[in-house]
């Protein structure tokens, strides 16, 4: 494993903070899992539920709609944040239950954000989506406070659902302090494979097959500049059409080295962050 768990980060860390030496420790200094998001009943699905879909992503993020506003089925027409075994019942499961099962050993219980342009393409009402334009669309992290964190410090990892087809694309870039996006990870579809490329591991177009991607954990070292203040990662899907998806849940990102103490992590570490600090004042 790339991270110990949290909480041994945190002992790591309380004890790092007792002492005036500047020590290492991989801790989680952001992380989403879509649980919190207020879901809403589906529209044009087949399969009709109550509380299973959202267009609306939690606070602070932010999803693009680049396609037509009125064309391909009305959930899928960019990023969602949805119950993933309901999103499984819509498409008549094709592999999707690898991912969202229990039972499977799915990364993805619970909620997630998905993009799906094999959904979005069965709504025909006002045209044939994929005749009339690409999928394109990405959704973006809040910006992440990183002030304190070492250069070349950082690991994102985040369960992941990818099936190749077609011309399906999906990237995931990151801009630190406002500046150009880096890509990290570029998965490009090729036949039935995906061409994997993430720079910081020396991956550069490495062919996986098939089903090989559709429930996996990925870890990703990012060369994050010494003294950046503030991080958005954003996940895209590009120039797809009648193609897959592409699902994600569980992000984290990871620093595993701090250069000083005033980092505030977001989300459900704040308590536990806050309880540290304060102790560490005590002493």
């Amino acid at each position: 494993m790339l991270y110990r768990t949290i909480t041994t980060a945190i002992l790591v860390f309380a004890l790092c903070f007792t002492t005036s030496t500047i020590c290492g420790a991989e801790t989680v200094i952001f992380e989403e899992d879509f649980e919190d998001v207020n879901l809403q009943d589906s529209i044009e699905e087949g399969v009709q539920a109550a509380n299973v879909w959202s267009g609306t992503p939690p606070e602070g993020w932010k999803i693009t709609n680049e396609n037509p506003e009125d064309l391909g089925m009305p959930e899928w027409r960019t990023w969602a944040i949805v119950d993933l075994a309901w999103w499984t019942q819509t498409a008549g499961d094709q592999e999707r239950s690898q991912f969202t099962s229990d039972q499977k050993d799915g990364k993805g219980i619970g909620n997630g954000a998905v993009s799906d342009p094999d959904e979005w393409d069965d709504w025909e009402v006002n045209g044939d989506p994929d005749a009339l334009s690409d999928w394109n669309g990405h959704i973006n992290t809040p910006s992440i406070n990183i002030v304190g964190a070492a250069e070349n410090s950082f690991i994102l990892t985040f369960d992941s659902s990818w099936r190749p087809e077609d011309t399906q694309t999906a990237v995931v870039t990151v801009s630190f302090d406002g500046g150009n996006e880096e890509q990290i990870l570029l998965f490009e579809s090729s036949g039935t494979q995906t061409l994997v490329t993430i720079p910081t591991l020396e991956k550069k177009q490495e062919a996986l097959n098939d089903l090989e991607q559709v429930n996996e954990t990925l870890e990703i070292p990012i060369n994050n500049p010494a003294d950046a203040a503030e991080v958005i990662i954003s996940f895209g899907v590009i120039d797809a059409t009648n193609d897959w998806w592409w699902a994600v849940d569980n992000i984290k990102l990871i620093s595993t080295e701090f250069v000083a103490t005033d980092v505030e992590p977001r989300g459900k570490l704040a308590v536990k962050w806050a309880e540290i600090k304060a102790l560490t004042r005590e002493n």
